[in-house]
């Protein structure tokens, strides 16, 4: 059910970045310090600090929850695509986040901005990519962070859903062989705000022909 909500039932917790500071997980505003005013275009107040929801261990199927990503093969100068996908472990998921990795010596998924969309179908309008790590340019950048999440849209993410595609260049002088596309930081939260817990990735391959 699409809710509406303020923005502040959103940040229950912030994904905060930087050496020494903690990830705490939550919903849909999953950015350091711009909070609601980033999703609201400066709309609005900042909602007051609130104590962060524990953490949701698992739904009615068990196992464990995880952002999957796939595999592509292209020749040196081509782009490829690489999809992300859910794996709700019988979770209710309705925001992610995570970190695609790459090696920026093989591969480039964008200059400035990511050239990564979400699944439109999945109706969450706030999702975001920005390169990493912040203020990057060209090679220095050897990373995406994809936030898919919505601030009036609280429907969980059916499992197996395609989360987003990113399309990745293999660089001219790439040589042949097979590079990993890695998978960290995931948080996933429920459509109450709660951290769902034991969230984990699965690597892809990005193999570049002969």
């Amino acid at each position: 059910m699409r809710g509406t909500g303020t923005c502040g039932k959103y940040l229950r917790a912030i994904h905060v970045e930087g050496a020494a500071r903690a990830a705490v997980a939550t919903l849909f505003v999953l950015v350091t310090t711009a909070g609601c005013d980033f999703l609201q275009a400066g709309q609005g107040t900042r909602p007051q600090s609130s104590q962060i929801p524990a953490a949701s261990t698992g739904g009615a199927g068990g196992g464990h929850p995880s952002i999957v990503l796939g595999s592509a093969s292209g020749a040196p100068g081509q782009d490829v695509n690489v999809t992300a996908v859910l794996h709700t472990g019988g979770n209710q998921v309705a925001g992610t986040q995570n970190d695609l990795s790459f090696d920026a010596g093989t591969a480039s998924m964008g200059s400035g901005k990511p050239t990564c969309r979400v699944n439109g179908s999945l109706g969450k309008a706030a999702s975001a990519f920005s390169l990493r790590p912040p203020g990057c340019q060209g090679s220095a950048c050897s990373a995406v962070r994809a936030l898919v999440l919505a601030v009036d849209n609280v429907d969980p993410i059916p499992d197996g859903s395609t989360l987003y595609t990113c399309t990745v260049h293999i660089s001219q002088s790439a040589k042949p062989g097979q590079y990993p596309l890695k998978v960290g930081g995931v948080i996933l939260s429920t459509p109450s705000g709660q951290k769902v817990g034991n969230a984990g990735g699965s690597d892809g391959v990005l193999t570049v022909a002969h």
